[in-house]
């Protein structure tokens, strides 16, 4: 009789619930070989999947195994325990009842008391398919206790992600904390600096390259952690746009946890679906910022507009900030000679590009003066109106920003809704006509709900203005005191910069809504209202 030319496999995974996973590849190992030796069976090769779930056969030396079988390598396959081969009872029944018969390998599996080449059809059709089935419902089991386990752990802000973001690193004594990784961290403030300064993804990105900066990807390679992440190198694993807007996106940099963003279809699939953002878990202030809350905005507003740049060449100081009053492209640089003379003005890019606008040209120098006198009044109106509200120290409860007047309208909405019912009982509608109506009051109800929850969120940014009240002072004093306009206090001021054809040029300030609340609070007040009629708009003669 022929010797058997057998393999053995091994496999540990998380779900286990080992500590120490090579002492359990090492028993697996033992018990196998101790095995062996008694049945006079000869051990030629083992494979070994030490990580990986039996709720899927696809794992890397399971495969080569059985290609190994297939090529008739072996004639023999012996393992541990049945949940040692896989926890799925339907794969594993394939394997056992057929594909293993076809191939002509005699399987083993050694605490289990089953051998395929003497065992009969109550082992093989009944006893090993509840053993099975009795290891798949571990698995499902184990995996819903996970699930719910990270779940927990997301709602308490706990990071459960295997990689720490790039900028941050894994606190030594809790994984689940982040902490700034300063080296890291010093890149992504460049990012976001670079941004606000009105440079391009593109150009940002260029500019990584060229310095030799290395990709999220390449940096946590070199740091000794190697896996596939979110960030796809290009050309040998350097910055590209994805990467960089990735970063810009992220709200992880202004101490937020967002997790749950993707989700295995179940227990036995490795394939992810996204998940609806309304449905992430989401936490505010579970580490330490990056960047603040107000560049992290005003940042993610300027990548919004993000236009084309020459790869070395510095941005314009309106660069994503100045558009079309008529059409509301964005208005393009361009440099003209007059009398010898270099003469930079900015025209719509619908004009330029094909002629479906008009030129609403204007002189940078022209927008430069305009942009500085406007400056100078806003500040001083907003330097008061705090001064006023310290003074009085007023509560912002008292002001009606016609919050009740949305309330109303959604009750009224809520009560028409509700006779649509009545009037489709008594006929007075058809059903197509319900239907309609019903559906155009449901999305009104929801606008107004959408309305009611950005006019609360603009409440909060107030109370945080009136909190952050000497800082904001301080801030207003710092521009106040400028003598000319630069971009970064362009950015952190203004919002965009609307030019009409008619040279008639509106500012449109940051926190417009909450400073429109912090007006409201001031009534009738002689010293403001003189103040209150200065305009953001002008023109220029």
């Amino acid at each position: 009789m022929c010797k058997s030319k057998a393999c053995i496999y091994l496999r540990l995974s998380r779900e286990d619930g080992d500590v120490e996973e090579s002492n359990s590849i090492s028993n697996q190992r033992e018990l196998i070989h101790n095995y062996a030796n008694k049945q006079g069976i000869e051990i030629l090769k083992e494979f070994v999947d030490d990580g990986y779930s039996g709720a899927t056969y696809n794992r890397p030396q399971f495969n080569e195994m059985i290609k190994s079988l297939e090529n008739k390598e072996f004639d023999t396959l012996i393992v541990k325990d049945l949940s040692r081969f896989g926890r799925d009872y339907i794969g594993a029944g394939r394997y056992i009842q057929k594909i293993f018969p076809d191939m002509q390998v005699r399987f083993i599996s050694i605490t289990d008391n089953y051998d395929s080449q003497n065992a009969d059809m109550n082992d093989t059709h009944l006893i090993l398919p509840i053993k099975n089935f009795i290891n798949d419902s571990y698995c499902r089991d184990i995996s819903n206790k996970v699930r719910s386990a990270q779940k927990v752990k997301r709602e308490k802000g706990d990071y459960i992600g295997a990689f720490a973001p790039y900028g941050y690193k894994k606190n030594r004594e809790n994984k689940n904390k982040l902490e700034i990784d300063e080296k890291a961290a010093e890149i992504v403030k460049r990012i976001f600096g670079m941004k606000l300064l009105g440079y391009s993804s593109n150009s940002i990105a260029y500019h990584l390259n060229d310095l030799g900066i290395d990709s999220p990807l390449i940096y946590k390679e070199k740091s000794g952690l190697n896996f596939n992440g979110g960030f796809r190198p290009i050309k040998g694993g350097k910055w590209s746009v994805n990467s960089i807007n990735r970063i810009i996106r992220n709200r992880v940099y202004i101490g937020y946890m967002e997790q749950g963003k993707r989700i295995k279809l179940n227990y036995k699939s490795e394939k992810e679906i996204c998940v609806n953002p309304n449905d992430w878990v989401i936490v505010k202030n579970c580490h330490e910022k990056i960047v603040s809350k107000e560049i992290f905005n005003i940042a993610n507003n300027l990548l919004d507009r993000d236009v084309w740049q020459a790869r070395n060449k510095n941005p314009d100081i309106f660069a994503g900030l100045i558009f079309c009053k008529d059409c509301g492209s964005p208005l393009i640089r361009r440099e003209i000679k007059s009398g010898g003379k270099k003469i930079v003005q900015y025209i719509c890019s619908n004009y330029n590009k094909n002629g479906s606008c008009t030129r609403h040209a204007v002189k940078k120098e022209e927008l430069l003066e305009v942009i500085k006198d406007i400056f100078t009044q806003y500040i001083s109106f907003q330097e008061l109106l705090y001064k006023k509200i310290k003074n009085k120290n007023i509560k912002l409860s008292a002001i009606d920003y016609e919050g009740r007047e949305l309330i109303r309208q959604k009750e009224k909405y809520e009560a028409i809704l509700s006779c649509l019912y009545s009037d489709l009982e008594d006929k007075i509608l058809t059903k197509n006509e319900f239907n309609r109506f019903r559906e155009a009051y449901k999305s009104k109800i929801k606008e107004i709900d959408k309305e009611i929850q950005n006019r609360e969120n603009i409440k909060s940014n107030v109370y945080k203005l009136l909190e952050e009240n000497k800082k904001w002072i301080n801030e207003i004093k710092r521009n106040k005191q400028l003598n000319k306009i630069d971009r970064l206090s362009l950015v952190m001021l203004v919002n965009k910069i609307v030019i009409g054809e008619n040279k008639e040029i509106q500012v449109v300030f940051n926190h417009a809504e909450e400073f429109k609340i912090l007006n409201k609070m001031i009534a009738n007040d002689k010293e403001l209202d003189s103040l209150k009629n200065i305009s953001s708009a002008r023109r220029i003669s």
